[in-house]
C-alpha cells in the first residue's frame, strides 16, 4: 500500500536542538528521527595582506538534522513552527524545506504527523536539493568552493557504502567504506550548472568516488550564513541577503547560472527513485543482501535516531539504520516484493520504507553502462 505523504528536513546548529524539539513535543509530533552531522563555513580572514577570500580554512559547525513524517496539509504549519523556534530569520541558526514523499509502509500511520493547516506557503519555492556521497574527507574540497561562490551552504553527514567497492577485487583496499553524505539546496535555475561543477570537483566520474542526485523540494527557507567574516557595515552582507530574499518573496534573484562556466564535456545522467528503508539498527545488511538477488547493487547506510515525545511506550526501537538506494523505478514493484517476503514492515525489522522521485542522477556505473 502507497501513500502520498511530505517529509520536513530541519538542520539547525545544536545549541538550538532542544528548543526545536520542545515545539515539536507541544505541538503533538509523535515521532522524529535525528541525526549528528556539520556545516561548514569559511573562517575569517587573517591580517596579511595576501591572506585573500580564496585562502579561506573551513569551521565546522555542529547541527543536529530531523526529519518528520507528516501530511501535505501539515506542511506550512510545521515549517512556520520551526521556524519561529529555531529563529530561522537570523542567518546561521539553519535551513527547514519539504519534500514530497510516497510511504510505502503506509499501514503505520501512527508514524505519520497530523495538524493544523495553513493554505499560505511558507518559504520559498523554485528550489531543488543535491544529495552527494563522497569518499569519507572529499566533502570539504567541494564544500569550501561552494562557500566561496556564494552558491549553498552544504550540510555533512556521515555513514557507511556496499556495492562497487565489494565488486572491485584488488582494487577495493583503495577505496574506503565511510562516506561523508553532503546535501544543499539551490535554485532550480542553477542545478544543472551546480551538478557539472561537483562532479568535476568530487571526479565522480571515477570508479568508485560515489554518486549524486537531484530531487525536487516544495519550499523552505535556507541558512545563507557562508563565512564568519564579521559586518563592517551597519548589517552583514548575510542579513542584506536574506532581507533582499524577503523583499522578492523568492530566491530568483541570486541565481548563479551566469557564473558558472559551461562544460563541454557530456554528462551521462540518468533517472529513478531513490528508496529509503529505515529499520532496527544492525539489520540493514541482512535486507541490503536480499535485495541484491533483484539487482539493487549498492546503498548507503547511515545511524539515526528515532526519538518518541509521547508518554506511552515507542512503537520502534530507537537506535535505526537507514539506507538510500537509487534504483530505476521500473524495479521497484520487484523490491517491494523482496521486503514483503523478508517481512520488512513487521515487528522482526520495525521496517519503514518510502520513495522520492529523482529526476537526475549520475556516477561512474550510469556512464559504464551508456557505453554498453
Amino acid at each position: 500500500m502507497k501513500r502520498k505523504t511530505s517529509r520536513i528536513t530541519t538542520i539547525v546548529h545544536r545549541d538550538l536542538t532542544e528548543s526545536v524539539v520542545t515545539s515539536l513535543k507541544n505541538q503533538g509530533v509523535l515521532y522524529y528521527q535525528i541525526e549528528a552531522g556539520r556545516y561548514p563555513v569559511l573562517a575569517k580572514r587573517g591580517l596579511w595582506f595576501f591572506d585573500f577570500y580564496q585562502n579561506h580554512a573551513i569551521i565546522d559547525m555542529p547541527v543536529s538534522i530531523l526529519e518528520i513524517i507528516c501530511e501535505e496539509s501539515s506542511e506550512n504549519f510545521l515549517i512556520s513552527m520551526i521556524r519561529d523556534a529555531a529563529e530561522l530569520n537570523i542567518p546561521g541558526h539553519g535551513s527547514v524545506y519539504s519534500e514530497s514523499i510516497e510511504l510505502i509502509s503506509a499501514n503505520q500511520n501512527f508514524y505519520i504527523h497530523s495538524s493544523k493547516e495553513i493554505k499560505k506557503p511558507i518559504g520559498f519555492t523554485g528550489l531543488t536539493g543535491i544529495f552527494c556521497v563522497l569518499p569519507r574527507g572529499s566533502a570539504e574540497p567541494i564544500a569550501k568552493l561552494l562557500l566561496q561562490n556564494g552558491i549553498a551552504v552544504p550540510t555533512i553527514s556521515y555513514g557507511t557504502g556496499t556495492g562497487l567497492r565489494d565488486r572491485l577485487g584488488l582494487l577495493r583496499i583503495t577505496i574506503p567504506k565511510e562516506k561523508e553524505i553532503l546535501k544543499l539546496i539551490v535554485h532550480s535555475s542553477d542545478i544543472e550548472h551546480v551538478l557539472d561543477f561537483m562532479i568535476e570537483v568530487g571526479r565522480l566520474d571515477l570508479p568508485g568516488r560515489g554518486f549524486i542526485f537531484e530531487f525536487p523540494v516544495g519550499h523552505g527557507l535556507l541558512n545563507n550564513k557562508v563565512s564568519l567574516e564579521g559586518p563592517k557595515q551597519a548589517a552583514s552582507m548575510d542579513q542584506i541577503i536574506s532581507a533582499l530574499d524577503q523583499l522578492y518573496g523568492n530566491m530568483e534573484w541570486r541565481k548563479k547560472s551566469n557564473q558558472f562556466r559551461i562544460s563541454l564535456r557530456h554528462r551521462n545522467y540518468f533517472e529513478g527513485v531513490n528508496l529509503v528503508l529505515n529499520c532496527k539498527e544492525e539489520s540493514m545488511e541482512f535486507v541490503t543482501s536480499a535485495l541484491r538477488k533483484v539487482g539493487v547493487t549498492s546503498s548507503t547506510i547511515s545511524l539515526k535516531r528515532m526519538a518518541h515525545t509521547g508518554n506511552t511506550d515507542s512503537m520502534f526501537t530507537p537506535a535505526r539504520e537507514v539506507a538510500n538506494l537509487l534504483i530505476p523505478k521500473k524495479n521497484l514493484p520487484e523490491v517491494i516484493e523482496v521486503l514483503n517476503g523478508l517481512e520488512f514492515f513487521d515487528e522482526k525489522f520495525e521496517g519503514i520504507a518510502y520513495t522520492m522521485e529523482i529526476p537526475r542522477a549520475f556516477s561512474y556505473q550510469s556512464k559504464k553502462s551508456n557505453q554498453k
